[in-house]
């Protein structure tokens, strides 16, 4: 019976301090946004091209096998994307890749609606999402936030009156 219990604890302790472990591993990952290019659209979807920036604030690499991002503009969904690429990041280092995104027209028409309600105002986002790494139990979360600012659109100027001086 004390051989049973002190199993149990043993088992206990070890799985705390994996756990804490890995919450060391997601603050040393940091994921940004760097590009979105439109690749197809439809009526009712849009495919993007998103680059994402990997920082790796760690002295151990990094090897993503994939994952998976939620992409909400403006407090609201956007899109999400999926990724199967494999990308290596080395220590205090950072790289890129390409994962592809979907939205919906419903996506699309809640950024136009946002974007005319905060017109001169910049662009927020908030990227969420995981990847899966070699060794990793679980993959590595992430979850960032940054805004855009967008271009403001000037009315023209008008010519002076015919007959006012320059």
């Amino acid at each position: 019976m004390a051989l049973h219990r002190w199993l149990s604890i043993a088992l206990f302790a070890s799985l705390i301090t994996a756990c804490a472990g890995l919450g060391g591993q997601r603050d040393s990952l940091r994921v940004t946004v760097s590009d979105i290019e439109v690749i197809e659209a439809t009526l009712l979807e849009q495919l993007y091209r998103v680059t994402l920036r990997v920082q790796n604030r760690s002295d151990r690499e990094i090897a993503i096998r994939g994952g998976s991002f939620d992409l909400a503009l403006n407090g609201r969904d956007f899109g999400s994307g999926v990724t199967d690429r494999s990308l290596r990041v080395p220590a205090w280092s950072d790289a890129q890749i390409d994962v592809r995104m979907v939205s919906t027209v419903f996506g699309w028409v809640r950024l136009v609606q946002g974007l005319q309600s905060r017109e001169g105002e910049p662009l927020q986002y908030t990227i969420d999402g995981r990847f899966a790494v070699e060794g990793g139990f679980g993959g590595i979360g992430f979850r960032e936030s940054g805004e855009v600012a967008l271009p403001r659109t000037e009315p023209a100027e008008t010519p002076p009156a015919a007959g006012q001086g320059t």
